[in-house]
């Protein structure tokens, strides 16, 4: 037998014990099937616990017995969600200049119903004026209220929603000034704030105003006509 052949025949050998031979798999694959298993069910989770944005799919978030603000017929056949800050200037663009047409021919009518959220993040007046609003609700006024936070709207942070204005507020609405001051003072509302915040983060509200109409996406102060299409369209589907 040749030099060669034999060469040949101790390859051929060592291939037929390497076929033979169990693959071995990489050490980290199950730990990374592990993790990325770990993942999706925690992101599942999280998603599940903020809710969708459609009627009372985001109650569970927040303290019991709380309730959001809201205009309209809670039977309308749109939801109309508004994420605000009090001291956003483009929040303050469509509260003054788009809601109140929006309000006129479809929340008034019993098409709508449009609810509001607090995506406050602008800062400490941002949550003070948001308690404030929550206390004047309290005693039947948080529309009002509202609308006059966005009237007063100042700089950031500046002082125009400093504790002496927003009690100011209150007494031009005639409130209870007691009673509003000693909800002021206390920190009832932390949870209301602390939960709409992670809701809208949690189904992808990034700054203000942001919009889910009937679970549809809007962000930014759109013009009137980019909310009518929306809104037709859901209303056309839901048969009206």
């Amino acid at each position: 037998m040749s030099k060669s052949h034999r060469q040949s025949v101790k390859a051929s050998k060592r291939k037929r014990q390497e076929a033979r031979r169990p693959k071995r798999r990489a050490p980290y694959l199950p730990y990374l099937i592990v993790v990325v298993v770990a993942g999706a069910l925690i992101a599942a989770l999280f998603v599940i616990s903020l809710g969708s944005s459609g009627p009372g799919g985001v109650e569970a978030a927040y303290p019991a017995g709380y309730t959001a603000p809201t205009q309209g017929d809670p039977d309308a056949p749109v939801e109309f969600v508004m994420w605000g800050d009090f001291q956003c200037t483009f929040c303050k663009r469509f509260e003054t200049q788009t809601l109140p047409r929006l309000r006129a021919d479809y929340v008034d009518t019993g098409k709508v119903k449009f609810v509001w959220r607090n995506f406050a993040h602008y800062g400490k007046e941002s949550e003070d004026a948001a308690v404030a609003a929550y206390c004047a609700g309290e005693q039947g006024q948080f529309w009002e209220y509202h609308d006059t936070l966005y009237r007063n709207q100042g700089s950031y942070n500046s002082g125009a929603f400093g504790t002496s204005r927003l009690n100011r507020f209150a007494d031009d609405l005639s409130l209870d000034s007691a009673a509003f001051q000693a909800c002021l003072a206390r920190p009832k509302y932390d949870a209301v704030l602390s939960a709409d915040y992670g809701v809208g983060r949690g189904q992808g509200v990034q700054g203000t105003p942001g919009f889910f109409v009937n679970g549809e996406y809007v962000s930014g102060a759109q013009p009137y006509e980019t909310f009518v299409r929306i809104i037709e369209a859901e209303l056309a589907a839901s048969g009206q």
